[in-house]
């Protein structure tokens, strides 16, 4: 007679083997998910900086506020989408660095509504600069898109 031996059974065979280094298909998931956050957020972070710095640098082009703080400003009338007034802004750009330490450089842009008002205010068209003395005194005008020679000539002036 043959008896049949029954194997023995123990818990820890039954117990599928998990290391304490594996990880389930939802963690996996989950990791996946923080990767991809953390690269897209960087890869923004990237991109903001530019971004922010650009609109703070445009918040102070724009200040009209500093007209008769003590320091004799030039506002550009500009629409951005005027190739002379781009132009004019370019014009302004190869002298304005001679007298950067001297004069306040800052521009209404008439899409704005601040912009449109400072125009309306003096009375302006754009492709124009205003020149201010210390006390916010308007000084001098120039029209058109003007040479950078001209605008040299309207930046001395000021400085005396």
């Amino acid at each position: 007679m043959t008896t049949k031996r029954k194997k023995p059974t123990s818990k820890s065979t039954k117990i599928k083997n998990k290391s304490p280094k594996s990880k389930s298909p939802k963690q996996w998931n989950y990791i996946k998910i923080l990767k991809r956050s953390l690269i897209a957020l960087c890869f923004l972070g990237v991109i903001a900086v530019p971004v922010i710095a650009y609109v703070q640098k445009s918040e102070i082009e724009h200040d009209l506020s500093v007209l008769g703080n003590g320091t004799p400003t030039v506002v550009q009338i500009h629409d951005p989408n005027c190739p002379m007034c781009q132009q004019l802004k370019s014009n302004l750009g190869k002298v304005k660095g001679e007298f950067k330490d001297d004069i306040q450089f800052k521009t209404a842009n008439i899409k704005t509504k601040k912009g449109r008002r400072f125009a309306t205010k003096y009375n302006v068209p754009h492709v124009t600069l205003l020149f201010f003395d210390k006390q916010g005194k308007r000084v001098n005008t120039l029209q058109g898109v003007s040479t950078p020679d001209a605008i040299k000539s309207g930046l001395n002036s000021l400085k005396e």
